[in-house]
């Protein structure tokens, strides 16, 4: 015997509908398990069973986030939310401790270490839809700041860090686009 349920189902970004979310109530399985409890007046009772799956498969879950958001996720979401591109190994340095910084402020930083040319490292960060970048090259370790560009609003210029750590933690908590 089937009892109510409760289905949601969300459409992905090309139409189709999943079905990710469920409860419903069991009669069967308690019945096909001869499952039974002593109730408080001695007799004995079939229980019913509710199943639920907030998520459904959470696989079938992050396939639709994913492709909901083409892979470029906002800033609170992503998970790398700033990457470090450090000019030359001169200044990995620098790169390193503003990461360690922002790493116990909570934000999700990695440091670029490929070695590459600049622009080639901004490229690699657009491509991989990161949502903030920081170049780290001589003046910005003289001055103890970053050069920082979004990928939703495009170069926001020099800040020092505890500007940008802010920033980057309002953007996060208010799910705003930096």
């Amino acid at each position: 015997m089937v009892g109510p349920k409760i289905d949601i189902k969300i459409q992905d970004a090309i139409g189709r509908l999943w079905q990710c979310s469920t409860i419903q109530v069991d009669f069967n399985l308690p019945e096909r398990f001869d499952m039974e409890y002593i109730a408080a007046d001695g007799s004995r009772q079939r229980p019913i069973m509710i199943h639920r799956a907030i998520f459904g498969s959470l696989e079938r879950f992050f396939g639709i986030l994913i492709e909901n958001y083409s892979g470029d996720f906002p800033l609170w979401l992503a998970p790398v939310q700033l990457r470090l591109l450090p000019v030359s190994d001169d200044f990995r340095e620098y790169a390193e401790s503003v990461a360690i910084s922002f790493k116990k402020a909570g934000i999700r930083v990695e440091i670029d270490g490929s070695g590459e040319r600049l622009g080639k490292q901004i490229r690699t960060a657009e491509l991989e839809k990161l949502p903030v970048v920081a170049v780290v090259g001589k003046k910005e370790v003289e001055n103890q700041n970053l050069s920082v560009r979004t990928r939703q609003s495009g170069d926001l210029g020099v800040l020092n860090i505890d500007e940008l750590l802010h920033r980057l933690r309002e953007a996060i908590i208010s799910k705003i686009v930096l």
